[in-house]
């Protein structure tokens, strides 16, 4: 795992917890408590991502223009077709 995934895991669980806790706190009486976690936590992860490519947004950037520029190089060295 690279240092982005497990970053954005901590990020994920850090935030997944406030949700939760935010929802239980909520002074309604809920039959199914599941009913407002799931979506609740699917919102949270999409803005943890958004979140996190905001705040990170040059080490992903560098990452990937590295491995870009790898393959391409890699790929110039191979011969053409008929060569």
């Amino acid at each position: 795992m690279n240092p982005s995934s497990i970053r954005r895991f901590i990020f994920t669980l850090i935030t997944g917890y406030l949700a939760i806790f935010g929802v239980q706190k909520i002074p309604y009486e809920l039959d199914n408590q599941w009913l407002v976690l799931i979506p609740v936590l699917i919102v949270v992860y999409i803005i943890t991502i958004w979140l996190d490519g905001i705040f990170f947004k040059d080490s992903a950037v560098e990452a990937t223009t590295e491995s870009k520029t790898k393959k391409v190089q890699k790929q110039s060295s191979n011969k053409g077709f008929g060569q």
